[in-house]
């Protein structure tokens, strides 16, 4: 699953324009994949326009916007934030956050960040797997296997679940571009 971000009003460069989507059934792959590269430029060109995180790097993401927004956005706001529902931020809320975002960037706030939340993944221990029970033998794929688990590969142990969830400065650098040339936007 991933969060798909829409601006509402993007600022578009002058000159450029999106392309439009060709009849697949009757194109050839080289022919599609030139359509991809094209709309990835115009994406490139525009930054407002279109903003992708799967969810494993967007929900460290939004926590952090939550964090340095506070007292802006409503609960509302930060709850919808975690769905791609097609929850609308307005201009004058995406101007805050991006001004939050500036002073962030400008003080390298997020790179603190990014490396305060890497080493509290770092610290956090194994915890006992889930597909054996912590034994370390067997597995449940609709039936019972005898041997070592393939999940923990015979430990017992696995890692912390929010260790899937990584943190990039550079990705705060990106959604702050995204939000800047927005005019809004929508989660998807």
């Amino acid at each position: 699953m991933g969060m798909d971000v829409y601006g509402l009003n993007p600022i578009i460069k002058e000159g450029t324009s999106k392309p439009e989507m060709p009849d697949f059934n009757q194109l050839p792959d080289e022919d599609r994949q030139a359509y991809f590269n094209a709309v990835d430029d115009y994406e490139r060109e525009n930054p407002g326009v279109y903003f992708r995180a799967n969810v494993w790097w967007w929900r460290p993401l939004w926590m952090y916007i939550t964090d340095i927004c506070e007292g802006v956005l409503s609960e509302e706001d930060i709850e919808m934030g975690h769905s791609n529902s097609g929850y609308e931020y307005s201009a004058d809320v995406c101007k805050v956050i991006e001004e939050r975002l500036a002073m962030a960037i400008e003080s390298n706030a997020h790179h603190m960040y990014e490396r305060d939340y890497q080493k509290l993944l770092d610290e956090l221990e194994q915890v006992e797997c889930k597909h054996c029970n912590g034994t370390g033998t067997g597995t449940r794929n609709d039936k019972f296997v005898q041997g070592e688990c393939n999940v923990c590969h015979g430990t017992g142990k696995t890692d912390d679940w929010r260790k899937s969830y990584p943190f990039a400065a550079e990705v705060v650098e990106d959604f702050h571009k995204f939000v800047k040339n927005s005019g809004g936007f929508k989660i998807c």
